[in-house]
């Protein structure tokens, strides 16, 4: 089964923290990385730019309305993602585990359609970064 694994946490935090603690962080995601590669349940991972650079599109009425910033204000910001596909949420939950959970929080939520590759099938949508 497929799941989104929503990463939310301070962009004010992540700003503040010095050089070693932000390797510690990325660690931690590297932990997450070899995890679930080595387990075959790692589908994809983004990182977002900062809400500085996002822009919200609603409906009002007949018009398009384009604000600059993200859809709510809030205390934590979504971060990124990662797309696993394991055999069910405890597996989720448990790879997820890894990531840096000390500040902010994760979301696991199961994915139900996801163009560009077919799961069922077990086609693997692989991406080289190299």
């Amino acid at each position: 089964m497929l799941f989104s694994v929503l990463i939310y946490a301070s962009e004010d935090f992540i700003d503040a923290l010095t050089p070693e603690e932000h390797a510690a962080v990325l660690k931690k995601h590297g932990s997450f990385h070899e995890h679930t590669k080595t387990n075959r349940t790692f589908a994809a991972a983004a990182k977002l730019m900062s809400t500085g650079t996002a822009m919200t599109v609603r409906k009002d009425s007949d018009d398009f309305v384009v604000t600059d910033g993200p859809f709510a204000e809030t205390k934590e910001q979504f971060m990124g993602f990662y797309l696993i596909d394991c055999a069910n949420l405890e597996d989720a939950i448990e790879a997820v585990k890894l990531l840096p959970l000390d500040h902010g929080r994760v979301e696991i939520r199961p994915v139900e359609f996801f163009e560009g590759a077919d799961f069922k099938n077990a086609e693997r949508l692989v991406i080289d970064a190299s």
